[in-house]
């Protein structure tokens, strides 16, 4: 019993390493194909026989002896090979991938626990032992290991000591841990600014007692009332002095007040100490278990060349694949992702792209065709492309199978092409073991989407075509807008926002029924958010002012998504979704706020089609004359990110106030000498003029000195505080714990 909860601890590092073998011996394998004479021949045939020689100890360790049998047998066939005693011919390569194939079968088996009693590497052990006998002289007694085949270096040795394996599953632990850590640093955030909110308003209590401190005093030992006659003013009438216990309270009451300002203030600088050493520890906890998750490219193409050399070799094709951009670090969560789209992508551009030999030749090509699957780095997403020299797509079969399966007819040539994404279309003649399915595309088209993704094709008639993904970096953060609808929150990856707007029912245009939004190029559909979810179906509200909307981006269209409220923009972790809500498409996962509630991520892709293929009623109603509001105070605001400017205006509009933007100090003076305006809310750091000098310059100016301003700012220390409240700022707003709700307070407390 011991030993069998001893295999089962080793089967999982087992699996791992013999999948990192099975790989290597694919990669040598097709190297010495391809060229069986290379000056490297005897390296490659040293890596094929250090390989079969690991696998086989380790599938001695796990007690898989059909393993370790067809292992040895290889390392057999090896040494023969290498030694000239047995020479190589495609039909040895044959037999050779179909071992590794087997091998790989029962790795599979194994994962999923399926019996390996009769798996297809029983079936080649005779094969390997005719290989071995045929062509080959008698074998003598001789070592299982060839010192020449088995020699590891130093530097192999201690490169080897250094790398430790993590199972994946473990690392996604740390994440999640790691996850927890940063959601408890925004906790902290939060709590120390409410701490410092309640300095403040001890502050202020102690400023006020002292104006009638010592005249409480006063009164209190001595006692004096003044008379209420006009002609006895400046007269007093004595009362009685106050008791010594009263006195004795009332300055228990002072000094009381006094230590509550101070203990506060010391518990505030604690909170702030803390919350730094914990952004920082967080921080860098985050940073290293992200590090971590990196992968190279490289590792998603494992195994494409393989697949493009048993395609070729089936037919009468010749292609070679080009990787570029392997060195490129992705995280795991994308790099694994990517391994099936990038499977059918590569297979469907062997069996439609790249035209047989006799084609090519006819067309002034290469006998070969060339495959390349390529990454790059694009800000905070990547970009996979994979491309070929093929034919490109045959518009004429795609518009012949379009009529057949009884689809629209196209009006453009694009939506034409997108028809090859549906689920069951293809314009292979018949169905074979890799085409005619119409599986591939519309599995990538999947797949992609639920990582966030999008996909884009693009060709030149007899030239090739270009499949490329747009992913982002990681799939465990996204930067997000939150929003609110019916009074649930929800995430949208911001990469997919076009831009925050605010529209009424005169905004909108009607086109064949639909209300739409006019903003250069297409019109926007508009739609509320709560219809495409379906979480409510009631008729439109009556509005007098206008609502706030997300402008959606996709490769579709755009569409707007009126919202009840705009709620902030922070950095969140994604956690996966409840079983139960794991199969709806609108949703792609999960995350939770520094408040404890949990927001839903939404699937951009999905709402955008979902939305351009419904039809909605008009989101709008006309509001009755009483509702029609008064004047609205002018704002301005001024920030050099026009995201958070954007945001701001959106936020602010929401509320009732007239808003107008500047990108930095200079330009919000300006609009305030032009336009005037009631407040003003600026970013500290900006090009030109920063917001300091802005607040200086207001209060130096005799016209506009008395205009209230609030100072929205990521500059935590205390000094930037000081010097913000010296140059005369109303408030002082942290970035870092922005709240819509605290902003809108400060401003109606000022005004």
């Amino acid at each position: 019993m011991a030993d069998d909860a001893l295999i089962a601890r080793l089967m999982k590092t087992f699996l791992g390493e013999a999948e990192e073998h099975v790989r290597t011996l694919n990669q040598n394998l097709l190297a010495l194909e391809k060229e069986p004479e290379s000056p490297e021949r005897g390296t490659t045939f040293k890596t094929l026989f250090r390989t079969a020689h690991s696998l086989k100890g380790a599938a001695h360790a796990v007690k898989l002896p059909i393993v370790e049998t067809a292992c040895h047998k290889l390392e057999e066939l090896f040494a023969a090979a290498n030694e000239g005693r047995r020479s190589i011919d495609p039909d040895l390569f044959q037999l050779l991938f179909r071992v590794v194939d087997a091998i790989q079968d029962i790795i599979k088996r194994l994962r999923d626990n399926e019996d390996v009693g009769n798996a297809p590497l029983a079936i080649m052990l005779p094969h390997l032992d005719a290989s071995i006998a045929d062509k080959a002289e008698p074998f003598r007694q001789r070592s299982d290991r060839p010192p020449q085949l088995v020699a590891i270096s130093q530097s192999e040795r201690l490169r080897s000591d250094r790398l430790v394996r993590i199972p994946s599953e473990k690392l996604d632990a740390l994440l999640a841990q790691s996850g927890e850590v940063l959601v408890a640093q925004r906790r902290a955030e939060m709590r120390s600014e409410e701490a410092i909110a309640l300095v403040d308003l001890v502050k202020r209590w102690r400023r006020e007692w002292r104006t009638f401190e010592r005249t409480a005093e006063r009164l209190l030992r001595h006692g004096h009332r003044p008379s209420a006659g006009p002609a006895t003013r400046d007269t007093a009438q004595p009362l009685p002095a106050a008791s010594p216990q009263a006195a004795a309270a009332f300055r228990r009451a002072t000094d009381s007040l006094r230590q509550v300002e101070q203990d506060l203030h010391r518990l505030a600088s604690g909170l702030i100490d803390d919350r730094h050493t914990l952004g920082r520890a967080a921080g860098a906890l985050d940073a290293e278990v992200r590090r971590a998750r990196l992968l190279p490219f490289a590792e998603a193409c494992q195994g494409l060349d393989r697949v493009v050399r048993d395609l070729t070799k089936a037919g009468d094709k010749q292609a070679d694949l080009l990787i570029e951009g392997g060195d490129i670090e992705i995280d795991r969560s994308v790099l694994e992702g990517l391994r099936d789209p990038l499977l059918h992508l590569v297979r469907n551009a062997v069996d439609h792209g790249i035209e047989p030999v006799s084609t090519r030749r006819t067309r002034g090509k290469p006998n070969a065709g060339r495959i390349v699957v390529s990454a790059s780095l694009r800000g905070a997403r990547v970009e996979v492309v994979v491309g070929d020299d093929g034919g490109g797509l045959d518009l004429a079969a795609i518009r012949e199978r379009a009529r057949q399966k009884g689809l629209a007819e196209s009006e453009t040539e694009r939506e034409l092409v997108g028809y090859i994404f549906l689920p069951g279309f293809s314009t292979a003649p018949i169905v074979t073991e890799i085409s005619g399915r119409g599986v591939g595309l519309d599995a990538v088209k999947s797949k992609v989407e639920f990582m966030r993704g999008t996909v884009d094709v693009a060709f030149d008639q007899g030239r090739g075509a270009r499949f490329s993904l747009a992913l982002p970096f990681t799939l465990t953060t996204i930067r997000a807008l939150l929003v609110e609808a019916c009074g649930q929150t929800f995430a949208v990856d911001n990469t997919a926002i076009d831009r925050l707007v605010r529209i009424g029912a005169g905004d909108l245009r009607s086109i064949e029924g639909r209300d739409v939004l006019p903003l250069g190029g297409s019109p926007a559909p508009v739609m509320g958010l709560a219809e495409i979810l379906g979480l409510r179906s009631d008729a439109p509200v009556q509005v007098a002012g206008k609502s706030a909307a997300v402008v959606l981006a996709t490769i579709e269209g755009r569409v707007g998504l009126l919202v009840d409220g705009l709620l902030g923009e922070q950095e969140v972790v994604v956690r996966s979704l409840n079983p139960r809500l794991a199969g709806m498409k609108s949703l792609t996962g999960a995350v939770i706020l520094p408040t404890g509630r949990v927001a839903l991520i939404l699937n951009t892709t999905d709402l955008v089609q979902r939305a351009l293929r419904l039809t909605s009623a008009r989101p709008f109603a006309a509001a009755p004359a009483a509702q029609l509001a008064p004047p609205r105070k002018r704002l301005i605001v001024a920030d050099d990110s026009v995201t958070t400017r954007t945001l701001e205006k959106s936020i602010l509009e929401a509320a009732g106030y007239d808003v107008m933007t500047a990108a930095d100090g200079l330009e919000a003076w300006r609009l305030l000498q032009q336009k005037g305006a009631d407040l003003v809310v600026s970013d500290v750091q900006m090009p030109q003029m920063d917001g300091f000098d802005l607040t200086q310059t207001i209060r130096n100016s005799p016209r506009f000195r008395k205009i209230p301003v609030i100072l929205v700012t990521g500059r935590e220390s205390e000094t930037d505080k000081a010097r913000g409240l010296d140059v005369g700022a109303d408030a002082y707003l942290l970035k870092s714990a922005f709240d819509q709700t605290a902003l809108l307070e400060t401003i109606r407390q000022i005004l």
